[in-house]
C-alpha cells in the first residue's frame, strides 16, 4: 500500500568561466513553498491550477527560508526559462541561463516563479521554490540552472 507521495525539487548549477574555461557544478535540494503546494492540491479538487514555471530570479538577501515565503528578500535579476521538458513520468526539467554580462553581483538567493501573474518584473507571480546559494558572480561567468521537479510515489 502506498501511504504518501511527495513533491521533490533539485537544482543543478553549472558555472562556466568564459575566460579560463573552468567549469564547476553542484546539486542542491530545495524547499517548496506553501503557495506551490496549494496550487498542486487544486488538481485533486478539480480546480484550475495556475503554476506553470516561468522565471528564475536571483537576489542578494539571505534571510532564512520559510514555507510561507512569497518573494525573494532582495530580487536583483530575473530571466525566463529557455526550455521546459517532461523528462519522465512525474518529472519536469527546466533550464535557465544567466549570461556572463547579467547579474554581476553577490548572489545569495534563488527563486522560481510561475503562474499567470509572473512577468519579467521583480516580485511577480507565485514563488514556487526558494533556496539560499552564495556566489560572487563575475562578468566572465555564465550560469546554467537546471531545475528538476518530481512528483513521486512514496
Amino acid at each position: 500500500m502506498i501511504d504518501d507521495y511527495g513533491y521533490l525539487g533539485k537544482w543543478t548549477i553549472k558555472v562556466t568561466d568564459k575566460v579560463t574555461g573552468e567549469v564547476t557544478e553542484e546539486t542542491i535540494k530545495n524547499r517548496i513553498m506553501d503557495a506551490a503546494l496549494d496550487e498542486l492540491i487544486k488538481v485533486l479538487n478539480g480546480d484550475a491550477v495556475d503554476m506553470g514555471i516561468a522565471y528564475i530570479a536571483l537576489g542578494t538577501g539571505n534571510t532564512a527560508i520559510t514555507n510561507t515565503d512569497t518573494v525573494l528578500d532582495t530580487e536583483i535579476f530575473r530571466t525566463a526559462a529557455v526550455s521546459k521538458t517532461k523528462t519522465s513520468t512525474g518529472e519536469l526539467t527546466s533550464i535557465f541561463i544567466v549570461l556572463d554580462s547579467e547579474a554581476v553581483a553577490t548572489i545569495e538567493e534563488i527563486g522560481i516563479f510561475g503562474g499567470s501573474t509572473a512577468t519579467a518584473s521583480a516580485d511577480t507571480g507565485t514563488l514556487i521554490s526558494r533556496i539560499l546559494w552564495h556566489k560572487v558572480k563575475s562578468n566572465s561567468e555564465e550560469i546554467q540552472f537546471t531545475r528538476t521537479d518530481r512528483i513521486v510515489r512514496a
